[in-house]
């Protein structure tokens, strides 16, 4: 849970929330995906992790996830110009790819939020 808290603070639990009809899955996201695997800083540290995490996500071109994981890549530490470069980045190869990229947001559209 702590490693949930740095990423969403105070918007955890009405993210969580959005699975209300599925507690399996939000289970799952909370023990499993974030408490297991993401939790784990070993390797990867905190902001290695919401790279990888945030690249995942983006490159599907899913809008809430997206939003919620650049506002995570703000919260360990990286700021909004990095965050950016990142973004484009992940555009760069998203269009090599031929992979559409028209939903997801900005990081300027997410960091009042952070």
């Amino acid at each position: 849970m702590a490693w949930l808290d740095q990423i969403y603070k105070h918007n955890r639990a009405s993210t969580i929330k959005l699975f209300e009809a599925h507690k399996d899955f939000a289970w799952i996201s909370a023990n499993i995906t974030y408490g297991l695997y993401l939790s784990d800083h070993t390797i990867l540290d905190a902001i290695d992790t919401e790279m990888v995490v945030l690249s995942g996500i983006m490159i599907q071109n899913l809008k809430k996830e997206t939003g919620w994981h650049l506002r995570g890549t703000r919260r360990v530490g990286v700021s909004q110009e990095d965050v950016e470069l990142v973004q484009q980045c992940i555009e760069l190869v998203a269009a090599f790819a031929q992979v559409r990229l028209n939903k997801v947001p900005r990081v300027a559209d997410i960091e009042h939020e952070v």
